[in-house]
């Protein structure tokens, strides 16, 4: 139900350099107060940036793949969410959003923030390993926790099936 797949992509670094490139460029959209995309819900609002496949160099998307071809066949949307000190996701469930599944992919560690609540309402809060994957049913509650003033940005990878 709730799966944590360590070393599920193993060319973190690689996937990084280029995210820091694209990063340089401006290619992240601010999700938050004031972006020029908002990620509201009825619950109320976050504050993240993205970097979505639309933006990605094909060089960028093809290292996302390289170690999880598997992924590919079905997935439809990739994306890079960065959270600065001061970000957070809100608790929200995505049953109601365009897809059907997702895969979360730990990019960087330290700090856990991604937290869900099981079906019997229980918080946990997931430890962020570089490259491990974390799987659990679309109508999850999840949140990402407001992330502190003295932290380093924190990156995962979104895969989607839309």
């Amino acid at each position: 139900m709730y799966e944590v797949q360590e070393g599920f992509i193993t060319n973190v670094d690689e996937i990084m350099m280029l995210v820091k490139q694209h990063e340089t460029k401006g290619k992240f959209t601010n999700r938050g107060i004031g972006g020029k995309e908002k990620h509201a819900t009825k619950y109320g609002e976050s504050h993240f940036k993205s970097l979505f496949i639309t933006e990605m160099s094909d060089e960028l998307i093809e290292t996302i793949w390289k170690t999880i071809p598997n992924e590919r066949k079905w997935c439809s949307q990739v994306v890079v969410n960065r959270y600065d000190p001061g970000d957070w996701l809100i608790k929200h469930q995505d049953s109601a959003g365009g897809y059907w599944k997702f895969k979360l992919v730990f990019l960087t560690e330290g700090k856990p923030h991604f937290k869900y609540w099981d079906t019997q309402g229980n918080a946990h809060l997931v430890q962020e390993k570089k490259g491990a994957m974390f799987e659990m049913p679309i109508d999850t509650w999840h949140e990402v926790t407001k992330m502190e003033i003295d932290e380093e940005p924190k990156y995962s990878l979104c895969l989607i099936w839309e």
